[in-house]
């Protein structure tokens, strides 16, 4: 009977729990099933709400980062613009000083021969001048200058005397056209301060509005990279670049006077030699190796894809104009010089991160090649390297999003511009 009991007992329970549970605890579980549900969607929808809100800032810190690189760019085309400006002043500064010297050595020469050409006259008048009218002469001259002018003309100087009033001529000429240059220099300078002080200003301006900005995306804890060549480095470049041109204008006379040496010694040996062989035998020459043909003025300065030509830009990354060819490839990539040359900058600075720039005489044309973003460096500045030598390594360093090898070439100095090509040329038309 127990059993019978028990085992009524558990089907009707086992009927319970198949057949469902009461009305009211249904209803709880349905409400707490809504109520979980409409948390998911909750819970979805601020997280969708809150990755739009992240998209959207960083859109934002993407565009003032573009803003900001945009402001560098046109800035280091100011700070580029103020060096040279001030190279230039300098430069006009320094001619100014030689022509003044050359007036105080004309002034005093001319001086030695007044002295000379008076004695001269006074000899001559003595000396049988009572031909000449000296009266004429004398009263009817502004200057002595212009006594000794009419005097030639009128042919009253002796043949023997002549070449002495000739050179004083010569010297007074020299001497006007010193005068007049200093003038003009004079009055370049003038000019060209005006422009630096001009120029100075809206450097001064574009800084305040760089400091602005920057200070604004520090308040709101935004990163930004931004690093500008300074006015410093800027003309401590063009001062460098004076310097490179000059010892590679030296090295190269140095070289050509070595290979006339080398020419003339191989010359009086061979000469030497053939006096001293047996006039019947004959001499068999072995063919001279020729060096390898070059592809054009420049080779390529490293392996990897060409990732951006030069030409114009959107402008998205602060330059409407890419004055270089980037050329992509893994960190460390071997970078060569692309044509022998002395080094002007080796190291790190501004937006071109680790970077050498080389200056090259080629013909008589200066040339400048720049190599930027680098990983490593292994030359130094004044160092003179022969086209084909590793200067370093290929990187990401400086304003750059991946490893690549930025590679400018300037005809002339170098003279940089985000919005135009400015002294840069396609490096790709010299390879």
């Amino acid at each position: 009977m127990y059993n019978l009991k028990k085992f009524a007992a558990t089907v009707t329970l086992g009927a319970l729990l198949i057949g469902g549970t009461s009305p009211t605890y249904a209803a709880s579980l349905t409400e707490k099933q809504k109520k979980v549900q409409e948390q998911r969607q909750k819970n979805s929808s601020e997280q969708s709400k809150a990755n739009s809100s992240i998209q959207s800032r960083e859109q934002a810190i993407s565009k003032e980062q573009q803003e900001i690189n945009k402001l560098d760019a046109e800035l280091q085309d100011v700070i580029n613009d103020v060096a040279q400006k001030k190279a230039e002043i300098r430069a006009t500064e320094e001619k100014i000083k030689k022509l003044q010297a050359q007036i105080k050595k004309y002034e005093a020469k001319m001086k030695a021969q007044e002295d000379l050409m008076k004695d001269r006259m006074a000899t001559m008048q003595k000396n049988g001048g009572s031909s000449v009218n000296w009266a004429e002469f004398i009263f009817g001259s502004k200057d002595f200058g212009d006594l000794i002018t009419r005097m030639i003309t009128a042919g009253t100087i002796q043949e023997n005397d002549q070449q002495i009033f000739e050179e004083y001529e010569a010297t007074k000429e020299k001497l006007a056209k010193a005068q007049a240059d200093l003038k003009a220099e004079r009055d370049s300078l003038v000019k060209q301060k005006e422009e630096l002080e001009k120029r100075q200003k809206e450097l001064d301006q574009k800084m305040k509005e760089r400091a602005a900005k920057i200070k604004k995306l520090e308040a709101e804890k935004v990163k930004f990279e931004s690093k500008l060549m300074s006015l410093q480095e800027m003309e401590d470049t063009l001062k460098a670049q004076e310097q490179a041109i000059q010892a590679e204008i030296e090295a190269q006379r140095r070289a050509e006077e070595e290979a006339r040496r080398a020419a003339a010694a191989t010359a009086a040996a061979k000469k030497q030699q053939g006096s001293s062989s047996n006039s019947g035998s004959s001499a068999s020459t072995a063919p001279v190796a020729s060096a390898p043909a070059s592809g054009g003025m420049f080779q390529r300065p490293a392996s990897g894809r060409l990732t951006q030509g030069w030409g114009p830009a959107s402008g998205a990354n602060g330059y409407s104009f890419h004055n270089a060819l980037d050329i992509a490839g893994p960190v460390g990539t071997p970078i060569y010089a692309a044509q022998t040359g002395t080094v002007l900058r080796a190291g790190w600075g501004g937006a071109y991160g680790n970077h050498v720039m080389i200056a090259h005489v080629i013909n008589g044309q200066v040339w400048t090649t720049v190599y930027a973003h680098m990983s490593s460096v292994s030359v130094s500045a004044g160092q003179r390297v022969s086209q084909g030598q590793n200067i370093g390594g290929m990187g990401s360093t400086g304003n750059s999003t991946g490893s690549h090898l930025h590679f400018e070439i300037h005809r002339g100095g170098y003279s940089y511009s985000s919005s135009s090509a400015g002294s840069t040329v396609n490096p790709a038309s010299f390879f």
